[in-house]
């Protein structure tokens, strides 16, 4: 490995952390609100997903 590969592993591996910890932090206050909906969202993408990939296998079936 180069100096500049270590360098830019380096680089990476500090900016990940850096990101992790602001995204773990806690807002002035402790926070203590209700978390965030996600339950909606992800079934949205599920279900999204699962459509994509049955239209996928139908093309693909109606192809050969």
């Amino acid at each position: 490995m180069t100096k500049k590969q270590m360098l830019q592993s380096a680089f990476m591996m500090v900016g990940m952390l850096l990101t992790a910890t602001v995204l773990l932090a806690t807002p002035p206050g402790g926070g203590g609100g209700a978390g965030a909906p996600i339950d909606g969202g992800i079934t949205l993408l599920l279900g999204a997903g699962a459509s994509y990939g049955i239209k996928k296998l139908y093309n693909k079936k109606k192809k050969d």
